[in-house]
């Protein structure tokens, strides 16, 4: 079977979605390759025949997954691939009807009816979470729900830097109202705090702070290996919910406990006081905070917890999803 992952996005969810998956379906059964598109995605000559700049044919897979497809192109283009009979995948991960309160993003130029069209045709669609099966659900029947998963090979426990406790949180500058709503103030101030992704950063009220900035994902460990208790603050929305608990798997990989907010996905993954903290409210922040600082057992105990759930999402004990998926 011959698959085209086609990526709307250069962010980490290229990575997740289509780069992992790619890597490895890469055997005897599949022969999966990638390519990238602008989000003003041009079509290809031979299909089409009418556009000058030919980049690759696609006649010749038996699939083509796209990550969120609004571009007049793309749902041109996937209404001729189905006339050819090759299989359409839409790949989505984030909630794209319902905005974060913090970040909205207008989309009535038209890229929303366009998205609905691309669902409505698809093959199959493919979310992270249930929420987004809920969402897009109502668009096309066949949906199946592939989880962001790691690839546990890349976080290695014995690069761990030997410090004092660290908080730390990484993100996209994008992201900082919403983090600075809901725990600033809430870190002790005789805590170091370490944040990652941005230099607005630097905003954030708190004196024992180190700020880096932008980095690749294939940074992201060494980002990891400065922070001894991770946060995930995000505001409770159906945005939010339809977000995945990589963050998690992510600290957890390097045997960092967390602590979350309420969304769906952490209030399932988390088993409170066990593999992680979930924080309903400020207070809470700090309380959990002390906890894992103050009690070294607990804090051992729960990073190992959250290793284990971080390696049974592992890409490669999960790959078979992707199979069925495509089959």
């Amino acid at each position: 079977m011959k698959i085209l992952f086609i990526g709307n996005s250069t962010e980490g969810t290229l990575k997740q979605r289509c780069i992992m998956p790619c890597k490895y379906l890469d055997n005897a059964d599949y022969s999966p390759e990638i390519n990238i598109m602008t989000m003003q995605c041009k079509t290809y000559v031979n299909i089409f025949g009418t556009m000058k700049m030919q980049v690759k044919d696609m006649t010749s897979y038996d699939v083509i997954v796209l990550q969120f497809a609004w571009d007049d192109d793309l749902v041109f283009l996937i209404s001729r691939l189905i006339k050819l009979g090759i299989k359409v995948v839409i790949d989505l991960d984030d909630d794209y009807f319902n905005s974060n309160p913090y970040y909205p993003i207008d989309y009535s130029d038209g890229r929303m009816d366009n998205l609905i069209k691309s669902i409505s045709m698809a093959d199959l669609v493919t979310v992270t979470t249930d929420s987004l099966a809920e969402t897009y659900g109502k668009y096309n029947n066949n949906i199946i729900i592939l989880p962001n998963m790691i690839d546990i090979d890349e976080f290695d426990l014995n690069k761990k830097l030997p410090f004092a406790f660290v908080v730390g949180w990484y993100s996209s500058g994008i992201r900082f109202e919403e983090f600075r709503s809901i725990v600033e103030g809430w870190i002790p101030e005789n805590v170091s705090l370490y944040l990652a992704g941005s230099k607005i950063f630097e905003n954030f009220k708190h004196e024992f702070k180190v700020v880096r900035d932008r980095f690749s994902p294939a940074e992201l460990p060494d980002v990891l290996s400065h922070i001894s208790i991770g946060l995930i603050p995000l505001s409770l929305c159906k945005f939010n919910d339809g977000k995945s608990d990589l963050k998690y798997l992510e600290y957890g990989a390097m045997g960092i406990p967390a602590i979350a907010s309420p969304t769906e996905p952490y209030r399932k993954l988390i088993k409170h006081g066990v593999n992680g903290f979930v924080a309903k409210h400020g207070r809470q922040w700090t309380k959990y905070i002390y906890e894992l600082i103050n009690d070294n057992d607990l804090r051992i105990a729960m990073g190992k917890a959250a290793r284990l759930v971080s390696e049974s999402r592992d890409i490669k004990k999960n790959i078979k999803l992707w199979e069925g998926a495509w089959k």
